[in-house]
């Protein structure tokens, strides 16, 4: 099924039971009986012949479903399905079924079937998570700590009214959802609560070509995007992660005025800036105490007279980088005669229960760019953790100051 990637990857992925019957339920599709006789590659076969059959239109209609539905299978979608089990699922049964499941295509597909709500909040959370990775995504905001956000009707619908009209949009094109979910805390790595704010709107209508009747045609598409809002009790974070750039201290204003009822200054969370020029010696990592097997440079680089070097060795590489170097350029070369620009901290995240071992990269750039190479939120608080630890993080600076 070529033209249906997610659902082949749920085909493929879910237990042959539960995708025969979430195809029954949801679009009155009866698949094969399943043969105990048969592998589960031989009933997969049968299932995917017989949505081959079916009409494009209709099989269009799973993918898109499928679609949703496998967003919560990769890092970010994991990590927002075990904050909304471990928030809202209390009762042991719940827990007990969740256990049971296979992997993350059975889970988020159960999550879907057992609650729509916290299924779309879910896909909410992962959204906001893929925002917070990039900086051109991210505002944050000091507001005051303690708060309790306001969940009720007429804050809401207030709220509702006044981001319609930052966004000069009807306000019946505007969506607002506010939940309540768990997320890892940036020095402890400890769940705390956070609230969310989901805000989807409609754009202007937009026409776009396509073939009908054998003849070229245009039609009116409105497309929606998203932005989203978060405030952590615990530290008074107000964070703004949106692709319009220029809107995002209006909306922060707008959520505290109206939903923590508490004004903001405007004041920005600081931003952390790095020197990584320790990196440029051997180097000791500090993993005592922490849940690492191992962490080492596996990439060095520097740039003299407009030229840039970069030295790369592997994860197994049985020398240093610093030893590599000396193999690689001239015995005498030290990166300590240059100033680095360029740096990979590979580290190795000690297996947990429920999850494999990863290797995870951080990338260092520039002045002060840094990205962490990894999926998972509670991976990023740790690399974070971990970088002020071994004193790379120098300096705080404002995001006002790091955009300029």
């Amino acid at each position: 099924m070529n033209d249906a990637e997610n659902l082949s990857k749920m085909l493929n992925h879910v237990q042959p039971d539960y995708f025969r019957k979430f195809i029954a339920e949801h679009f009155q599709v009866e698949l094969q009986e399943i043969d105990p006789k048969k592998g589960k590659r031989e009933i997969r076969a049968g299932f995917a012949d017989t949505l081959s059959s079916l009409p494009v239109a209709e099989r269009q209609k799973m993918e898109e479903l499928a679609e949703k539905i496998v967003l919560l299978t990769d890092g970010p979608g994991q990590d927002a399905v075990d904050s909304v089990r471990y928030e809202h699922f209390t009762e042991a049964a719940q827990q007990e079924a969740f256990e049971k499941l296979g992997n993350q295509y059975d889970r988020s597909l159960w999550l879907f079937g057992e609650d729509l709500r916290l299924f779309n909040e879910a896909i909410d959370a992962r959204s906001a998570a893929v925002f917070r990775q990039s900086a051109s995504c991210y505002s944050g905001f000091i507001g005051p700590k303690d708060l309790v956000l306001r969940e009720d009707t007429a804050s809401v619908d207030t709220f509702h009214e006044k981001v319609a009209e930052q966004f000069k949009c009807p306000k019946d094109q505007v969506a607002v959802q506010v939940f309540r979910r768990l997320h890892p805390d940036s020095q402890t790595g400890d769940d705390v609560a956070l609230y969310q704010v989901s805000i989807h709107y409609n754009l202007a209508p937009e026409a776009v070509e396509c073939v009908k009747d054998s003849q070229l045609d245009s039609q009116q598409v409105t497309r929606a995007v998203s932005s989203f809002i978060t405030y952590e009790p615990d530290n008074g974070n107000l964070e703004v992660l949106s692709k319009d750039g220029n809107g995002r201290e209006a909306l922060a204003r707008l959520a505290a005025d109206h939903l923590l009822r508490s004004s903001i200054t405007g004041e920005r969370i600081p931003l952390k800036r790095y020197d990584y020029q320790c990196l440029a010696t051997p180097f000791q990592f500090d993993i005592q105490g922490e849940n690492v097997d191992w962490a080492r440079v596996t990439q060095l680089g520097y740039t003299k007279s407009g030229r840039s070097m970069i030295l790369k060795i592997g994860i197994k590489d049985p020398d240093d980088i610093y030893q590599a170097s000396r193999d690689m350029v001239t015995a005498d070369f030290k990166f300590s005669r240059h100033v680095i620009t360029f740096a990979q901290i590979s580290l190795k995240i000690r297996k947990q229960s429920g999850e494999r071992a990863r290797t995870v990269h951080i990338v260092l750039r520039g002045e002060n760019g840094c990205n962490i190479k990894t999926k998972r939120e509670k991976d990023r608080v740790l690399c974070d953790h971990l970088l002020e630890k071994w004193g790379i993080v120098r300096e705080i600076g404002d995001e006002s100051l790091a955009a300029a």
